[in-house]
């Protein structure tokens, strides 16, 4: 089952140089997936959630009444659509601008012999540092009638090729002079660390430095008066969200946040054009999804914020606007102390007096107009 590989020397090593990857898909290049796929998931993600507001689908897990919205709410959805639209419109523009039509890359069979060698060379060492202080290793003997189980061929002779007798060994193992053969589980490790192990990394160095960014940034736009007054207070003109109310936000802020600062981020992850599509993808769903006003179970978002879409719900309350300035997760509130969970008892209570004021404020509405003396005359109704 771990029969050694082919011999793997600088005659017989992948080639390095670097080669035009092909686009995964056939009617659109790469350089063009990441900022055209988190506009399409928008859309799409916005479009079930507003078929749910309508048909009142999920009405039981909806955060706020209908009172709550027309009294609160400044911005129309009519608003919200075209501002959305003018923003996804900025970011193609400059993501249009600032992709790079011509990804190179280095063949993913020279990564995987890469990293095969580096297992080889970490391997030798750790053994060679093992004898230095006298520890003694012992091998278990695979015999092929029937123990052919991956505990036992983690420590089979046939397994790992023999030791590195000498420093000078090892490093010229790590420059690249292999001087046994790899074995199937070492090239098997090798495709688990290029395959999965590496891109995990990138992924989570994206969130954090996407995260750190959000909440700096957004935490800014607050404390700052003007930067709140003149740019930021135009997404808080929503204070019981929907899903597209997510992107209803100034050109001030959405241009050097999303179009610029948020690119910047993936890139020092060393993210690629594919990888850069699908972060924005997860990114662009938990931004929806975090705007949509339902608390309904069963949430992924959840798995990364514990009550997401409450969280985020509390910072959009005019009382809230100090507290949970984090996006992808709360790591940042709870190191900075503004952090506010949705069930404390407090906030609860501020969530059922503003329902409370909402209902009261609608139905006085409703009965001034029922008797309001001009209904009915034509003199009172000027355009």
């Amino acid at each position: 089952m771990y029969d050694q590989v082919k011999y793997l020397d600088n005659d017989h090593f992948p080639p390095s140089e670097l080669v035009m990857r092909p686009s995964v898909l056939p009617f659109i290049a790469d350089h063009h997936l990441p900022y055209l796929v988190p506009a399409i998931v928008f859309w799409v993600i916005s479009l079930v959630f507003h078929y749910i507001d309508t048909h009142r689908l999920l009405a039981k897990y909806k955060l706020h009444t209908p009172a709550e919205d027309l009294r609160k709410n400044r911005a129309t959805r009519q608003d919200v659509i075209k501002f959305a639209l003018l923003q996804q419109a900025a970011q193609c523009a400059l993501g249009y601008w600032m992709a790079d039509d011509q990804e190179l890359h280095i063949p993913d069979d020279y990564m995987v012999a890469s990293w095969a060698k580096r297992i080889r060379f970490f391997q030798s060492l750790s053994y060679q540092w093992l004898n230095t202080v006298s520890m003694q290793l012992f091998s278990i003997e695979i015999y092929p009638k029937g123990y052919d189980s991956l505990t036992t061929a983690a420590f089979s002779p046939r397994t790992f090729a023999p030791p590195a007798p000498n420093v000078s060994h090892i490093l010229d193992t790590r420059i690249g002079q292999v001087s046994a053969p790899l074995s199937a589980l070492e090239m098997v490790t090798a495709k688990t660390a290029y395959w999965v192990l590496v891109p995990v990394l990138q992924y989570i160095a994206a969130m954090f430095l996407a995260d750190s960014m959000q909440y700096f940034t957004h935490r800014a736009f607050h404390v700052n008066k003007w930067l709140y007054k003149h740019v930021h207070s135009m997404h808080h003109d929503i204070y019981v969200p929907f899903a597209y109310g997510a992107f209803y936000n100034h050109p001030l802020e959405t241009i050097p946040i999303d179009g610029i600062l948020f690119p910047l981020c993936l890139t020092i992850a060393r993210l690629d054009n594919r990888q850069s599509a699908f972060f924005g993808a997860i990114w662009t769903f938990k931004t929806v999804v975090d705007h949509c006003g339902y608390d309904f179970p069963y949430n992924p978002c959840n798995i990364v914020c514990p009550n997401s879409v409450l969280y985020h719900d509390l910072h959009h309350q005019t009382w809230g606007m100090k507290y949970n300035f984090s996006v992808y997760g709360s790591v940042w509130d709870w190191l900075m102390g503004t952090h506010w969970s949705p069930r404390d008892g407090k906030a609860q209570e501020k969530y059922n007096r503003s329902k409370v004021t909402a209902e009261s404020s609608v139905t006085k509405k409703k009965d001034e107009k029922s008797f309001d003396p001009t209904i009915g005359d034509s003199t009172a109704i000027e355009l």
